[in-house]
């Protein structure tokens, strides 16, 4: 043992000397390594969190199913009432594969942990009311506390209780102890902190930070009761746990009867459906299927790097073959060379996984930056912990020793003779001249591959930012939350004051060209209201949902988003409280309900309240989570005088920057309240920029892959025609001696290079092709059709891939056109 323990301190210590006097190649090495395996790190770090884990503290989510009305427009939430007639059916409505149905709502509340802070300075914390039995359907247990009783979301129920979540209880409450009985005031109302979530627990709404949790009829008290009685407002989601025996299909067959006992009982349920999916993590879910793709394409790039780290050792194990073959000729035993060898290869690994650490610790949190601007508490946590770290490790050595032991095990079966003597191969026979070339083709083609990629995603990140989103230069419009319930104030006539009040002080700010109020933001996360419409002489299909997404507006809405009224007129400031109902509505719902013929002066229903159609905007998009590139839906504007909302947003066009407004802004607008203030700015533009988020981040994450692939083949190419030219200094003496031109031998090298460059474009191709076939057929949407101008992206991938390999090659080709005939037969 201490004689092994001694020859691994000797392997060592020639290692350093060796890495020593070629430090260019082994630095070449590592940082290669590092960077690839690096960003698969990172990588790896995003798809685990996302991928693996999405709602972590959750129990075998895998047999949790979301409920949703079914109709033909699409899945649907449901109301209150609604849901209180699924909870309450009889055991036999409800078969055995389904074994609890639990509903939760996302709200925003004011929180203060003294009565006597002032409403403005209450921190808004989101959360979310539920039903009782939420956690016991989750299977989520509190580190302290209880959570809910069976019927403490019942009418009459102690319902002034809550559950906090972990980084609440030890921001507000610095981690204490007796937390249970602590009494603190949501939006003025005393409430008493029942139990603590574990850590991360958010509940099933992915990279959500919901923090705390209340009975829904907690909401009775605040004020809200229309939300739990009235049947047209839809907004709890529904989930249910799956029992041992019952699996989603069975779950959907229970689901769809009790939609159809649902149907017999309400008119409002009347041709809608209700159908278990697969649980609804949220819009995260939705980018699962680009991490993995982009997991995959990284690892594209390690094995760029396992042919470049191959090429490398084989041209260092050439360049010594004299020394190794010095080693056997005094009695060295092969295995000693190997192992000295392979010794320099971790050391090249160590190095190598150093540097990706560092690098996937610096990158994994870049994620963050490509969240959209947005309210809700998006939280992006990327935790790097010991499983990474080993996924790094792994890659790495295993990598090195791969990649390493073949040229090892090569170095010893030279000819130990003829290489003392000088007769040797000097450096390499054909066929290993033959593997070096297929290598640097490997390379090649692989990058190719990303690359072409990548700017398939880039093609389809610039078709969607040229749609029409139906407003005009978004970024000059600042937007900023404000919720009334927030600032203790339920009087909608109150609400509607205030409003007006706030608006007229907004448009004296100098810079500020049109200011409105809205309740809902394009594309954005929230503010989506659907209601229930009727159109006289229209008579429904079965099936067809007539409940749209609606907007409550103030005057000046429209200019100042740059929507045209292209018939009629918008709202204005004579659609008051008490004069007659009217609404706005977009061109497809004209298209759909009355053709070509003019809305305008039509009267039809708005949940059950006659209203007249005043005029008609243009279409835009409105749900982030439908396809850019489809048609508009039928959406309705409404004067937020007639239908108020709490929670609205001021939307601000100015002349200048608009987050250089942000303070100004805000200081008028609580110069009319006190308790009023304003959150969360941001440009309309960054706000309704969701839909791009997953696109968006595949592409840049490819580019910087792809960019990265393409420098590491390019490497291997010089590597490869600077060692041939090195070795082959003799013969190009004697041909230019013999009357060979400079550019004779520069066309020789270059042949080398356009066949290895050649063989990895046409590889190459033929694999992005399958990659993007893959990519339609699994991801719809993710990249353009591959027709017409959408080749556009093999054409730049493949004209670059020969632009860097003419220079990578060039240049060595070059210098062997520069070599002294005299000089080069001396040396020989």
């Amino acid at each position: 043992m201490t004689t092994l323990l001694a020859d691994l301190a000797t392997d060592f210590r020639f290692a350093f000397r060796v890495m020593r006097k070629s430090v260019v190649a082994s630095v070449t090495i590592m940082v290669c390594l590092g960077f690839s395996v690096g960003a698969t790190g990172a990588v790896f770090v995003w798809t685990r969190s996302i991928v693996s884990n999405p709602v972590p503290g959750v129990q075998h989510p895998e047999r949790l199913v979301s409920l949703r009305a079914r109709t033909v427009a699409g899945d649907a939430l449901v109301s209150h009432p609604t849901f209180r007639e699924i909870h309450d059916m009889r055991a036999d409505a409800r078969p055995a594969s389904l074994a609890e149905v639990a509903a939760f709502g996302i709200e925003r509340f004011a929180i203060r942990t003294s009565l006597a802070t002032e409403l403005r300075h209450s921190e808004p914390i989101w959360g979310a009311a539920t039903s009782a039995n939420y956690f016991d359907v989750l299977g989520a247990t509190p580190i302290v506390g209880r959570t809910f009783l069976p019927d403490e979301d019942r009418v009459g129920a102690n319902s002034a209780i809550a559950v906090i979540s972990y980084n609440l209880w030890q921001r507000k409450f610095a981690g204490a102890p007796d937390i249970s009985g602590r009494r603190f005031w949501i939006n003025s109302r005393e409430v008493t902190v029942i139990g603590v979530m574990p850590p991360r627990f958010a509940g099933t709404i992915s990279r959500l930070g919901l923090e705390i949790w209340v009975p829904l009829e907690f909401l009775r008290q605040l004020g809200d009761a229309r939300f739990l009685e009235d049947r047209s407002i839809t907004w709890l989601d529904l989930v249910a746990r799956l029992t041992p025996e019952g699996s989603l299909e069975t779950a959907n067959a229970a689901a769809s009867g009790m939609g159809r006992q649902l149907s017999t009982q309400f008119r409002e349920f009347r041709d809608v459906g209700l159908e278990a999916q697969k649980l609804d993590v949220g819009p995260v879910e939705r980018m699962a299927p680009l991490f993995k793709v982009m997991l995959g394409l990284s690892v594209l790039v390690v094995l760029i790097v396992c042919s470049n780290v191959a090429n490398l050792l084989l041209l260092r194990s050439a360049a010594r073959e004299h020394e190794i073959a010095v080693r056997l000729a005094l009695g060295a035993r092969a295995g000693r060379v190997v192992r000295q060898l392979m010794t320099e290869s971790v050391l090249l690994a160590v190095g190598g996984v150093i540097l990706a650490v560092a690098f996937a610790i610096w990158s994994r949190n870049t994620l963050s930056s490509f969240a959209p601007a947005s309210p809700l508490p998006l939280v992006v946590d990327t935790p790097f912990d010991g499983t990474v770290l080993a996924v790094i490790a792994a890659i790495g050595f295993s990598t090195v020793f791969a990649f390493g032991l073949a040229p090892a095990l090569k170095s010893t079966r030279i000819a130990v003779r003829a290489s003392l003597t000088g007769g040797g191969t000097r450096g390499g026979t054909s066929q290993g001249g033959r593997l070096r070339g297929a290598l640097v083709s490997a390379q090649f083609a692989l990058s190719l591959a990303v690359l072409a990629t990548a700017g398939l995603f880039i093609r389809r990140l610039n078709d969607l930012q040229l749609i029409d989103r139906g407003f005009r230069a978004p970024e000059q419009v600042l937007l900023s939350s404000i919720d009334y319930d927030l600032a203790g104030v339920n009087d909608h006539a109150l609400q509607t004051s205030l409003s007006e009040r706030l608006l007229e002080r907004v448009r004296l700010v100098p810079g500020v060209e049109h200011a409105a109020i809205a309740s809902f933001v394009p594309l954005g996360f929230l503010g989506y209201f659907p209601m229930t419409t009727e159109v006289p002489g229209y008579a429904p299909q079965p099936g067809e949902s007539m409940s749209f997404l609606t907007n409550s507006v103030s005057d000046n809405y429209f200019a100042t988003m740059g929507i045209t009224i292209v018939d009629g007129r918008g709202i204005d400031a004579t659609d008051r409280a008490e004069s007659r109902p009217v609404i706005v509505v977009n061109q497809a719902f004209v298209r759909r309900f009355w053709g070509d013929n003019s809305a305008v002066g039509r009267v039809m229903k708005v949940n059950g309240t006659d209203v007249t159609v005043v005029g008609v905007a243009a279409d835009g998009k409105y749900e982030f989570l439908a396809p850019l590139d489809e048609p508009s839906p039928p959406f309705v504007y409404l004067p937020l005088t007639q239908w108020p909302r709490n929670s609205l947003t001021l939307h601000v066009r100015t002349t200048g920057a608009p987050l250089a407004m942000a303070d100004p802004v805000r200081q008028a607008v609580e110069s009319v309240d006190g308790q009023l203030t304003v959150t969360s700015p941001s440009t309309l533009d960054a706000y309704s920029s969701v839909p791009y988020v997953p696109i968006r981040v595949a592409s840049r994450v490819l580019t910087i892959l792809g960019i990265g692939a393409l420098i590491l083949a390019t490497l291997g190419l010089y590597a490869v025609i600077g060692y041939a030219v090195s070795q082959q200094r003799a013969e190009i003496g004697i041909r230019m001696a013999l009357g060979a031109s400079p550019n004779r031998i520069v066309r020789h090298f270059m042949r080398y290079a356009a066949l290895y460059a050649g063989v990895g474009a046409a590889v190459g191709t033929v694999l992005a092709l399958a990659i993007a076939r893959g990519l339609a057929s699994k991801l719809p949407g993710s990249v353009p059709p591959m027709i017409g101008n959408q080749v556009g992206p093999f054409l730049v991938a493949v004209l670059l891939l020969g632009l860097v390999a003419v220079l990578a090659a060039f240049i060595p080709a070059q210098g062997a056109a520069r070599v002294s005939p005299t000089v080069a037969l001396r040396e020989e």
